[in-house]
């Protein structure tokens, strides 16, 4: 607890290194290629654009929904609706330079800091509120930094709900101050996943290097679920070819939950490769090596299991329940590790490809592709800012080192 506390009051301390801005699920780089793309009227950028421009959710007369207390199972639409629509305002922006998109997203946000008072729920439903809205408005606040009203005249306000509010949930569970966290193990992967984005997307908003490496201390080492090799529990061998594979936490469970975890850890991924910390190599690629199990799994291939029990939950074969589950997660997946890397992942491509045709060409955002919780845990858009040709490969960095 002694640290949670150190962490919540360091906010004015110097930084240790200087965080890249625009820096989280987005960059720079992201913003210029899809420019480029678009104005060349290439695809998928362009029919991925087009769906961002023509939904509700992107539009300048979006009002927002904030209120003074948001339950997950009760109204928590409310702020999933309004977080996404921050995000595709600020994104529509930043690849329009038309400042309206810019004024309705940050109207959005400031409306939720001078609003919003609590997260509630039953069964802790709460804390997946505070990690993946957390996540998802600090990736908003994060596109609207470089426009000078919000900079001026809601920046202060929006990070201080970030950390007044969003925060202090985030830190509690991944400290494990609940009692319904008495076993480390308790929550499923994607419970404490989320978590981890949302402390380290704060972390680059409010440019705090301590809780920074905190988070990405936690993913690489921490004691439950979100940390990476618990996670993603055991390496087991590929039929046929021996390749390793690695199966995920919630792969007994079903398999919707099992996408979400790696959709998060695309993520958490991306967020990290953007400041110059490298969690998608992590452990020789552990995201990858369960982002393969789950692709093979879901493509209709048998995969090994092995017993998995947590003294709350015990599995002894892989769940077929929602199997093929779709989720817009795959394009960060495939640029980092077949385009940026180089690595073979076939599986994860193959993933990639029946994702696409689902969505009809390329990979949707929150709220273009449906309703209901699942359809806002992450906010997409990956065909529009990830997807290269092979001649833009050459042109993407990283931050090889924190100065």
């Amino acid at each position: 607890m002694l640290f949670v506390r150190v962490l919540l009051f360091s906010f004015t301390s110097s930084t240790t290194f200087a965080f890249l801005h625009p820096g989280l699920l987005v960059n720079n780089q992201d913003i210029t290629r899809a420019k480029t793309k678009i104005d060349a009227k290439l695809e998928p950028w362009s029919s991925s654009w087009n769906k961002l421009t023509s939904i509700p959710y992107s539009s300048a007369s979006y009002s927002s929904n904030a209120v003074s207390t948001v339950s997950r199972n009760s109204n928590g639409e409310l702020l999933w609706h309004d977080a996404a629509a921050a995000f595709n305002l600020a994104l529509r922006w930043k690849i329009s330079g038309n400042d309206t998109y810019a004024a309705t997203a940050a109207k959005i946000i400031v409306s939720w800091a001078d609003t919003l008072e609590a997260l509630s729920g039953s069964n802790d439903d709460d804390y997946l509120t505070a990690g993946l809205q957390g996540y998802e408005l600090a990736n908003a606040i994060e596109l609207l930094r470089d426009y000078p009203p919000f900079v001026e005249n809601g920046l202060s306000a929006a990070a201080s709900m970030m950390t007044s509010i969003f925060l202090p949930m985030n830190l509690d569970f991944l400290n494990h101050v609940l009692g319904s966290e008495h076993n480390h193990k308790h929550f499923f992967a994607n419970w404490e996943l989320c978590n981890v984005a949302s402390a380290m997307a704060i972390a680059v908003v409010v440019d705090n290097s301590t809780l920074w490496d905190f988070a990405v201390d936690y993913f690489k080492t921490g004691t439950g679920n979100g940390a990476i090799n618990n996670a993603i529990t055991n390496l087991v061998q590929e039929p046929g070819t021996g390749n390793l594979l690695g199966q995920g936490q919630e792969s007994g469970r079903d398999q919707g939950h099992s996408a979400m975890d790696y959709q998060l850890l695309g993520a958490i991924g991306q967020q990290a490769w953007n400041q110059g910390e490298d969690l998608f190599g992590y452990n020789d690629s552990r995201i990858l090596l369960g982002a393969e199990y789950f692709a093979r799994y879901n493509l209709g291939y048998d995969v090994p299991f092995e017993n998995y029990t947590n003294g709350i939950v015990s599995y002894s074969s892989i769940s077929s329940s929602s199997r093929g589950a779709i989720r817009p997660a795959w394009e960060v997946l495939y640029a980092h590790y077949v385009q940026i890397k180089g690595l073979s992942a076939p599986w994860t491509t193959a993933y990639l490809n029946k994702t696409l045709e689902r969505f009809g060409g390329f990979e949707e955002g929150a709220g273009s592709w449906g309703e209901g919780s699942g359809h806002y845990d992450g906010l997409g858009w990956g065909s529009l800012l990830y997807h290269m040709e092979d001649s833009d490969v050459s042109k993407v960095t990283s931050r090889s080192s924190k100065a």
